[in-house]
């Protein structure tokens, strides 16, 4: 047979589609989404793929006979930009008729692409290529895209500029003066090269691309710290600025002026990325033009950032809510009646364990984690006992290092004096042998049984040194791992700074205050697991108890519930596993569950709204379709719902999500939703999100002005009322 008429996959696939009835355009499109979930998946093969999707894909003749409507849609849009994302193909005629016939579209995809990053890309060349061609429709968006990538390399050299006095630290000592760094601008936050301030989240953004940078060039004795090394270090670039004397302090001094030099161009080019390219690249409501030779932003309205803002806010009073449960959990336990730890530091940790069990509780519900995990070096650490530990680490930097500088900055006015001051109260400190400068540090062994207290437990009465040190591994980023990671440019799942807050350093355990003290406990477990450890086996088995806690929540309202239901398949009716039905006075809900991980960017949320989100919107229609198709040809189905087959029943979808992001917003037609909402609703809790900063003082009246979502009872159509007009958020 003549290979030429041989279909591919794709072909393949629009035809049975045909042969199903399926109009042209609705099959194209289903064709163009299977391309885009990376259909069709690898065989399991050492041997790599000859001919990969890309190649395929872009190789299919029914792309030359795309009608204006499919070209115009979402989803062709999406597969455009992953064409321009991939270097080893090339399919240029087509490139040029599609922009011929729907050059708005061409736009879309190359900003989508974000091409703008990557000048040196052979996409980039048939991007010009094809504006010389058609110079009317793209020669004004590559001229922008040329302002874009010499502002983007201006900054970026800005950043190589001020790199280059740092070069010769090593990495603890780079942390050393972003922690000196950091307390002089606790109170006072730094100017930014646009006369604006620096935020404390820019600055955390800004330390991890810095630290990432000394990474890729770390030699090997970096990870090689010793005692005799760390006092070599604080005698050079400590001292001098903690205990001001006659001594010179000159080199310390000028390392400081450089490294504020170098934050303000890193947080410089990271808000250049973030409030300039990215929306660029994926928001529709902002136009850039060049006026002359300066690139100027038009946005006509606002609806992307408001959402963004709201959601924001929602976040904010979800974890206000598990603060909530956390204090209820506490009181239920007796633990009010108990003195935890010592008297003087009883208030801080009861407010350290009301927390961690506020997290241990939304961690079990709503991301199915059990009760034990496991460490990267595959050591078992129980969950609760890793939450309080971090939240105990937080008290304790809070309280003996950023109130005792703060009340020194008050006293004096002067954040060097303060901080001389702050060290010095270490170093008096019999209980304190580590001393309490910007930056601690402490041999790992000897770390693990400082926290061993932290470990009691009814079986370990004295604590358990086998589970402190899985506690310390759990909450440890070693450096000499991310280094090489870095170095073998392996982008996939590299850590934020913040969520693994102790530094491993050879045999050292090395912490930074200011970072300690502003973590956020179940946030940095769930992105470890969900995002970092994404393929360990539990996660399975965390999903299916996502669903089935869900399930739970609706079975104490009445619901009949079915989870994790597999109608018998065909080769024309194969939705696949819905995860969970639940049918209430003939009204049955089928709601498809994602477990993701909280993202930090805008550019994170838009990629997962387009991969994860639009996939699940056509995974909830047809499994929405088929609930309605087996209320009507399987009666045992009927039966298991208890629904009599004379009554029409009402079917409604909904997409429940572990994140918030889009949240209330319509993915093909459904409404998309958390999960903790869900949670909330049909607990009927909504008097209990409030906000996290204001939730101690509000908890005694909160208790005293109770209300309900449900004043005349539950029933399903308050339900439906409460999610979709989204009664339970008090803003």
């Amino acid at each position: 047979m003549d290979c030429a008429v041989k279909q591919n996959y794709f072909e393949q696939k629009l035809s049975t589609l045909s042969k199903q009835g399926i109009s042209n355009d609705d099959a194209i499109l289903d064709v163009i989404e299977a391309y885009l979930d990376g259909k069709p998946k690898p065989a399991k093969s050492k041997k790599p793929k000859v001919v990969t999707n890309d190649q395929l894909f872009w190789s299919s003749v029914f792309l030359w006979d795309l009608s204006v409507e499919v070209i115009s849609s979402e989803a062709f849009i999406l597969a455009l930009a992953r064409y321009f994302s991939v270097e080893k193909i090339s399919n240029f005629s087509l490139l040029e008729q599609l922009t011929y016939r729907s050059p708005e579209s061409m736009r879309k995809a190359i900003r989508a692409s974000e091409i703008i990053l990557r000048p040196s890309s052979n996409k980039w060349t048939e991007i010009k290529q094809l504006a010389s061609r058609i110079p009317g429709e793209l020669s004004e968006l590559v001229a922008v895209c040329c302002a874009f990538q010499r502002s983007h390399q201006e900054r970026i050299d800005l950043v190589v500029k001020y790199q280059k006095p740092l070069s010769g630290l090593t990495l603890f000592e780079l942390l050393s003066y972003s922690s000196v760094y950091a307390f002089k601008y606790l109170f006072n936050e730094p100017d930014a090269l646009d006369g604006t301030v620096i935020s404390t989240s820019e600055r955390f953004c800004a330390l991890k691309e810095i630290v990432e940078w000394k990474l890729r060039d770390a030699e090997s004795d970096y990870f090689n710290l010793t005692e005799v090394k760390i006092a070599k270090s604080l005698k050079t670039h400590q001292s001098p600025l903690v205990f001001p004397s006659q001594e010179d302090s000159s080199i310390p001094d000028s390392y400081l002026r450089h490294f504020e030099k170098l934050m303000q161009v890193q947080v410089e080019l990271d808000g250049f990325l973030s409030r300039c390219v990215t929306p660029f690249c994926f928001e529709d409501e902002c136009e850039y033009y060049l006026d002359g030779e300066r690139l100027e932003m038009r946005k006509y309205t606002f609806v992307e950032q408001r959402a963004w803002e709201l959601n924001g806010k929602k976040q904010n009073l979800i974890d206000g809510y598990w603060v909530m449960r956390g204090g209820l959990e506490f009181k239920d336990r007796g633990l009010d009646k108990q003195l935890i730890g010592s008297v003087e530091n009883h208030e801080d940790n009861q407010i350290a364990y009301i927390k961690s069990l506020g997290a241990y509780l939304q961690l079990s519900d709503v991301y199915g984690i059990d009760n034990v995990i496991q460490t990267d070096n595959g050591l078992k650490v129980d969950v609760h006992q890793v939450l309080l530990s971090l939240e105990l680490m937080i008290a304790f930097y809070n309280k003996d290092f950023i109130l005792v500088f703060a009340k020194n900055l008050h006293e004096t006015g002067d954040w060097k004096t303060s901080l001389g001051l702050l060290a010095l109260s270490g170093l008096i400190d019999p209980n304190n042998p580590q001393g309490r400068f910007p930056i601690t540090f402490c041999n790992w062994k000897q770390k693990a049984k400082n926290i061993v207290g932290w470990t009691v437990s009814k079986d370990f009465p004295k604590g358990n040194i086998n589970a402190a040190e899985a506690i310390l591994d759990f909450w440890s980023l070693d450096c000499k791992k991310w280094s090489a990671q870095l170095k073998a440019n392996n982008n996939d799942n590299i850590p934020q700074l913040t969520e693994r807050p102790i530094f491993k350093l050879g045999n050292y355990c090395v912490q930074l205050p200011w970072m300690m003290a502003g973590q956020l406990t179940s946030v940095n477990v769930i992105n470890t697991l969900r995002r970092f450890a994404n393929k360990r086996p539990e996660i399975r088995s965390e999903t299916q108890r996502i669903e089935t806690n869900l399930g739970i929540q609706f079975k104490k309202r009445g619901f009949t519930v079915i989870v994790g239901y597999e109608p018998d398949k065909s080769d024309d009716f194969n939705p696949g596993e819905i995860d969970l039905i639940c049918a209430l006075d003939n009204t049955v809900i089928v709601v498809e569950v994602k477990s993701t991980y909280r993202r930090t960017s805008k550019r994170e949320a838009i990629r997962y709204k387009h991969a994860t989100l639009r996939k699940a919107g056509k995974q909830i229609q047809r499994k929405t379709e088929a609930v309605k198709y087996l209320l009507v040809a399987n009666e045992t189905f009927r039966k298991q719902l208890g629904i009599n087959k004379t009554e029409l029943s009402n079917v409604v979808g909904w997409i429940a999500d572990t994140s918030l992001e889009y949240d209330h917003e319509y993915f093909n037609g459904y409404l998309k939703i958390s999960v903790e909402e869900l949670h909330v609703a049909l607990r009927d809790e909504a008097n209990m999100l409030v906000d996290f900063i204001e939730s101690k003082t509000q908890s005694k009246e909160h208790n005293a002005t109770e209300t309900t979502l449900y004043p005349k009872g539950f029933s399903v159509g308050a339900l439906l009322r409460a999610i979709q007009e989204s009664k339970i958020w008090p803003i």
